[in-house]
């Protein structure tokens, strides 16, 4: 796990987008640690102030969570389907305008939503750290985008954009992160 001093960019700029075992190792550790550094920011707060706003125009605890499982259900489409599909189409579906308002998480208590996201974190680990080297490369083509971007290129994007949350989240509970 990358020591507390790392910040996003410190991140986004130690994997780079070409992938290597020393970067894949990375994030593969970095995505296992977001569902306990979830539970340590949410640890000992109450229900009410979990789900009041973190400042002024701001989320609160359980938004971001929601947020944060929408986009992580959007980001594993990409890295299911080229692992899956000869040559797949991603649709442009807004992780949280269009997926959250259809599957509406923010119904469910915060505990049933930690569950919820811990599991799928653990069920997208068993299958990245099943894969062999050029299975990272395999690719999905998103709606509007000329290139199709690889396994590495979503699983890093997932990464990266969680852990800007995660230090958001930690930086205005006045937790460390």
């Amino acid at each position: 796990m990358p020591d507390n001093a790392m910040n996003k960019a410190a991140l986004r700029k130690r994997l780079t987008t070409q992938p290597t075992d020393e970067r894949i190792e990375l994030m593969l550790q970095v995505l296992a640690a977001s569902p306990g550094r979830l539970q340590k920011l949410s640890a000992g707060r109450s229900e009410a102030e979990l789900m009041a706003p973190l400042g002024e125009g701001e989320r609160s605890f359980k938004r971001d969570l929601t947020h944060l499982i929408y986009c992580a259900e959007r980001g594993t489409d990409p890295i299911f389907h080229a692992l899956i599909l000869k040559e797949p189409f991603i649709p442009r579906i807004h992780a949280e305008r269009d997926w959250g308002a259809l599957m509406g998480y923010d119904v469910f208590d915060i505990p049933e939503l930690m569950a919820y996201f811990s599991f799928r974190r653990v069920a997208l680990l068993r299958i990245l750290h099943s894969l062999k080297r050029p299975q990272w490369d395999r690719s999905a083509r998103r709606e509007g985008v000329k290139r199709s971007q690889s396994v590495y290129h979503w699983a890093r994007g997932l990464c990266v954009h969680e852990y800007g949350h995660l230090e958001d989240l930690a930086k205005k509970l006045g937790a460390p992160c």
